[in-house]
């Protein structure tokens, strides 16, 4: 299970102790197995870009240019 402890386990770490080492690879095993994921929050949502307010002559004029016409629908 812990095939990567030789990387946690270096002359480097040495100094940690062995509960924290135990620590260290369960974190390293669960995140390898995408039990943990710190980064789903990042993820932008289509509902994040609806604009629900007026929207600026400025941002008309930057969906015309990048020829993004369908967002007026």
């Amino acid at each position: 299970v812990f095939s990567s402890s030789k990387e946690t386990c270096t002359d480097w770490h040495a100094n940690l102790s062995p509960p924290v080492l135990e620590a260290l690879q369960i974190l390293k095993f669960s995140y390898k197995q995408d039990w943990l994921d710190f980064t789903s929050h990042l993820v932008a949502e289509e509902t994040n870009y609806n604009i629900s307010e007026p929207v600026s002559r400025n941002a008309i004029d930057e969906l015309v240019a990048a020829g993004k016409l369908d967002e007026f629908a």
